[in-house]
């Protein structure tokens, strides 16, 4: 293991523990990511070739995570925890500029920071207490794709870091899809959920915080908070109820924005 695979690990590692997230599965990276970093995540169109950015105001410190909206759920997971691993590693407060495509020892190490954050080596030891490989088959692959959600060269790569597989079959497993697995092993209608999901643009959950005190306020229509939120106006206005009448005394800043319009930083990955 390289050091900067050692590294990512560590820093893995060290997320989960302080996150008492042990080594089970994540299930919704956007919601872990807003929690336990207070960083939005926004999933939007954008064309194929793009996955994910990070974008950082030096002034407030404030960071904020677009992905692709896309048909591969697993990559898009892979993307939130590759931005995320630029944020635990402070690369974001340097002044190096991440290039997209560029495999620079930044990005290597925040995909291996992904890889080890989505599937820990300890929780694929759990499955194997002792070093014989000869149960390792493609369906252990598969459940392993399935329970953590992860791509299946991330489970390949992580079996084979153990030593559970060899290069040939890790190889050769590296090419499976997702969808593949899924539809052999008999799991298709989780994987069509997932992709319902990661195919759907999600707002920003702070922007959106802000965007209902402004409607509930009276500051804010209801037909721009629908569009916000990809919802039926009149079934929106049913949940939210009314807005208020404005209080001259109300302290809401209606120019404030959310974030700062000058000195974002972009670091693409």
């Amino acid at each position: 293991m390289s050091p900067n695979e050692q590294h990512a690990r560590q820093l893995a590692e060290a997320f989960r523990a302080e996150h008492g997230l042990d080594d089970t599965p994540i299930k919704d990276m956007h919601e872990l990511v807003h929690v336990t970093k207070g960083i939005d995540v926004i999933s939007m169109p954008v064309p194929d070739a793009e996955h994910g950015l990070s974008m950082h105001d030096p002034a407030t410190g404030r960071v904020v995570i677009a992905v692709a909206t896309t048909a591969h759920p697993m990559r898009q997971r892979s993307s939130i925890a590759h931005e995320l691993g630029h944020v635990v590693a402070g690369d974001l407060e340097r002044d190096t500029y991440l290039a997209p495509g560029e495999r620079s020892p930044e990005e290597i190490r925040a995909d291996a920071f992904a890889r080890h954050l989505l599937l820990p080596l300890g929780g694929v030891r759990q499955r194997f207490p002792t070093e014989a490989t000869e149960g390792v088959t493609l369906s252990v692959l598969s459940d392993l794709v399935q329970e953590f959600e992860v791509s299946p060269p991330i489970a390949a790569i992580q079996l084979r870091t153990l030593g559970l597989i060899d290069a040939a079959t890790c190889t050769t497993w590296s090419a499976k899809s997702a969808a593949n697995l899924a539809t052999t092993f008999g799991w298709g209608s989780q994987y069509r959920s997932l992709t319902t999901d990661s195919t759907a643009p999600r707002a920003p959950q702070s922007l959106m915080a802000r965007a209902v005190e402004g409607y509930q306020r009276g500051v804010l229509g209801i037909t721009e908070l629908a569009a916000w939120y990809g919802q039926d106006a009149t079934e929106l206005q049913k949940e939210l109820g009314p807005p208020q009448s404005p209080d001259e005394d109300d302290e809401w800043d209606d120019d404030a924005p959310l974030f700062t319009e000058d000195g974002w930083q972009e670091q693409t990955s």
